[in-house]
């Protein structure tokens, strides 16, 4: 598995510095050389597999910085907050918040930033569960957890403009890779750039 992280992580990196190369011999677009894009992006996740049996359904905002390394290639950087709610089985509840740390790469399948794009990001998710269980006499007792994993995923989107939508499949853990996954989306706006 370590094998495998530090293959993505390396091919991750030698598609940033070959992108970084491309940059210099090539002319960019005004609104895209050496600019840094800032944005938010709204999520609506769904956890898969055996995810949905503690966690339910949720959502949140996440903010996007975004950095245009050539017309159809961009570095981007993603940190939020996922909230979810109580997934309740025989009255009591479970769920895991997620705080994801996320850094990753965004191509535009047309080029110039607009359109089809399909994105990779890799990161830490700090996930905050809360189980509830039955105690001595019945009554219920609450247990809290904070772990910090390392996840990764993949998503594909359409950015027209400054808004863009998205669809993105996560693994919140890449350790126990099935037993963490999640599918989420929404829609972004950059608001700013400098």
């Amino acid at each position: 598995m370590k094998t495998l992280i530090a293959t993505m992580v390396a091919g991750v990196l030698l598609c940033l510095s070959g992108a970084a190369q491309a940059q210099r011999a090539q002319a960019s677009r005004v609104h895209s050389k050496g600019h840094i894009l800032l944005g938010v992006d709204t999520e609506f996740g769904i956890p898969l597999g055996n995810y949905a049996d503690v966690n339910s359904v949720g959502g949140g905002a996440v903010l996007v910085a975004e950095y245009p390394l050539m017309n159809m290639l961009s570095a981007s950087a993603r940190v939020g907050f996922q909230a979810h709610v109580d997934r309740t089985v025989a009255g009591l509840g479970a769920h895991v918040n997620a705080i994801p740390v996320l850094l990753g790469t965004k191509y535009y399948i047309g080029g110039d930033r607009d359109g089809l794009f399909g994105a990779f990001e890799l990161g830490m998710f700090d996930l905050m569960s809360s189980v509830e269980s039955r105690g001595a006499g019945g009554k219920i007792v609450s247990a809290t957890a904070s772990d910090l994993k390392f996840g990764l995923g993949v998503g594909v989107g359409f950015q027209q403009d400054r808004w863009n939508a998205r669809v993105n499949i996560h693994s919140q853990d890449v350790g126990n890779f099935g037993s963490a996954m999640i599918i989420s989306g929404g829609i972004g706006y950059h608001f700013a750039s400098f």
